[in-house]
């Protein structure tokens, strides 16, 4: 069995200053090959609606190993994995020119949107071939003892979804905003998402950096953590 695949082109309007692929655009391309394999099986965002289900992303790992630049051909994969509980695991690849150039693992819940009620694995049949996982590991985020507040981060059209909050892959964008990335890539990301962040909401940022590693804390104003995440750049 092979992972499901979708084929592209980096598209010039997604590459930052630095003319290269932005992280939340490589987000895109290899969620974009897991919601068409679930769209195939009937399980698209209507279809889940239709069904009162939602899948909501939880943990994420993204590795970066090279940059890729506009106008490059890429092959976005992904593949669901044997999962238990309440956390459905889907691992994903990109690749240009036959290289490997990122790689990644999520975690996500899928919920009742009537009851808000979460679902078990079990209790939902996805009817996918599932691969072995990736070897990429998604732990708890340990944040330094001490963060700084760096600023905030309005939540505006540019940054939600049809579910009216911050879509997932606009988190790296609001963590970029606050890295030195001038001549650098991040190479790689861990994001734990707590709560979700509607329009309008204003996110307080927090950041440390330690061991060559950027840490980030984002609350929303009624004081709950909006996410949490660890980050490592590498020059281009």
């Amino acid at each position: 069995m092979k992972p499901f695949e979708v084929r592209g082109e980096v598209d010039v309007h997604e590459v930052d200053y630095n003319g290269i692929a932005k992280t939340s655009s490589i987000m895109k391309y290899i969620q974009t090959a897991a919601q068409s394999q679930l769209t195939e099986r009937g399980y698209s965002y209507d279809g889940l609606r239709s069904m009162s289900r939602a899948f909501i992303l939880s943990k994420f790992r993204l590795e970066i190993a090279a940059p890729l630049h506009a106008y490059a051909p890429y092959k976005a994969i992904s593949f669901p994995c044997e999962s238990r509980g309440y956390s459905f695991l889907r691992c994903y690849g990109l690749e240009c020119d036959g290289v490997t150039v990122a790689r990644a693992v999520s975690v996500w819940a899928l919920i009742d949107t009537e009851s808000r009620a979460l679902v078990k694995v079990d209790d939902f049949e996805l009817g996918l071939p599932l691969l072995p996982p990736l070897d990429l590991s998604l732990g708890h985020i340990r944040l330094p003892s001490e963060l700084t507040e760096v600023g905030n981060y309005g939540v505006h059209y540019g940054d939600v979804d049809q579910n009216m909050h911050m879509n997932n892959t606009k988190y790296p964008d609001m963590y970029s905003n606050f890295l030195p990335l001038k001549g650098k890539m991040i190479s790689s990301i861990t994001v734990n998402y707590q709560s979700e962040a509607e329009i309008g909401e204003r996110l307080r940022v927090e950041r440390a950096e330690s061991s060559g590693r950027y840490f980030f804390r984002t609350t929303r104003s009624d004081g709950k953590v909006n996410s949490l995440a660890e980050i490592r750049l590498s020059d281009i």
